[in-house]
């Protein structure tokens, strides 16, 4: 028998996104809570190059003076970075690697040890400067 679409009945490329947006919002959240940073810290977006964003409230030994965020890009996995001064862009300086979608422990786990200097694991295929947009845009949380 012949798959027969319906009319009323979006095409598949309408809900993928939406789908794949929801998912990366879940697990987004899901990473959140494992660090204990609550789940309406979390940022994301699922466009042309899908990424999460998570703002930490600590300082990383070796950079006290920089807010330091942590974040996902859709082809790397999770980073942490701090920011630059500028406003824009970020400095990748620890990448966890492996698995782009590793378990909330996982990162949690690692996220510990750099937050404590004692990883600074970083992969291949992450630039210092430049790669990563803060995000969102306008996130201020008041750090000097």
């Amino acid at each position: 028998m012949p798959f027969i679409e319906h009319a009323d009945r979006p095409g598949d490329d309408e809900v993928l996104p939406e789908l794949a947006e929801h998912g990366l919002r879940h697990y987004t959240a899901r990473i959140a809570d494992a660090m204990g940073a609550g789940a309406e810290a979390a940022w994301c977006e699922w466009a042309d190059a899908p990424s999460a964003y998570i703002p930490l409230d600590q300082r990383l030994p070796g950079h006290p003076d920089r807010d330091a965020a942590l974040i996902w890009a859709a082809e790397r996995g999770w980073a942490v970075a701090v920011e630059t001064g500028c406003g824009e862009d970020l400095l990748i300086v620890a990448s966890l690697g492996g698995d782009v979608l590793a378990a909330p422990e996982t990162v949690a786990t690692w996220l510990r040890a750099v937050l404590t200097g004692t990883s600074t694991r970083r992969t291949p295929g992450f630039q210092r400067s430049g790669e990563h947009r803060r995000h969102p845009p306008t996130l201020d949380r008041g750090h000097s």
